[in-house]
């Protein structure tokens, strides 16, 4: 379920306080977007409180994640992504979390994330809107699996309406990326060497000519 979805950025404001990171991944849609730079200020001595959404460091595998508190305990944090269905499989601690995700920039526009009580209803509104759509999508799936199989729709698409695949350079590797206008709905993943696209989105795309590295690790 985890991947290597937050790349940090070193550069922090002039308090020192706030700092920044580029959301990359699909776990949180659609509060957060891909390449969205993540404003993130530690806790100190606030609370942590159910509905931030928050940065942590899985002890793991050595990886950054950002999902949002859904149930505080004594024996530790839960947490899940907002486009998720279930809740991470981990408990997390204090110590773990490095801070709240409290606004995304994307260019010069800011928008802020919401937390607390407020973002508990947005991850309660965001996970049983899915049920219906999951639903329809169990029920639809044998049809979109054979047109998104063969290409059947890409093939027909106008220029205007083509998938294009995008090359991001991350700590001095190629990340392909598929951008449909300017709306990331794709990702190559390195360690399973396969693409997840987003539905419907893989509609679009004729998977079998999507360029694959040869040489991830």
């Amino acid at each position: 379920m985890h991947q290597k979805s937050l790349w940090p950025n070193k550069n922090k404001n002039h308090s020192g306080t706030i700092f920044f990171i580029v959301y990359i991944g699909s776990s949180m849609n659609p509060t957060l977007r891909e390449s969205e730079l993540m404003e993130i200020v530690p806790y100190d001595n606030r609370p942590l409180r159910v509905g931030d959404v928050v940065l942590f460091l899985l002890s793991t595998d050595d990886q950054f994640v950002v999902h949002r508190i859904i149930r505080i305990s004594p024996a530790g944090i839960s947490t899940r992504g907002d486009n998720n269905t279930k809740e991470d499989a981990f408990l997390l601690q204090p110590s773990d979390i490095k801070g709240q995700a409290v606004a995304v920039w994307r260019g010069q526009k800011r928008r802020e994330i919401a937390g607390g009580l407020q973002g508990q209803w947005i991850s309660y509104w965001l996970h049983w809107r899915r049920i219906p759509s999951n639903a329809l999508f169990h029920l639809l799936h044998p049809l979109y699996s054979a047109l998104s199989r063969y290409g059947l729709i890409a093939k027909w698409l106008p220029a205007s309406f083509q998938v294009k695949v995008v090359v991001f350079q991350t700590q001095g590797q190629d990340r392909y990326r598929l951008l449909f206008r300017k709306h990331i709905i794709g990702r190559y993943d390195d360690q399973k060497r396969q693409w997840k696209i987003q539905r419907p989105f893989r509609l679009l795309v004729d998977e079998r000519i999507l360029p694959r590295q040869q040489n991830a690790e």
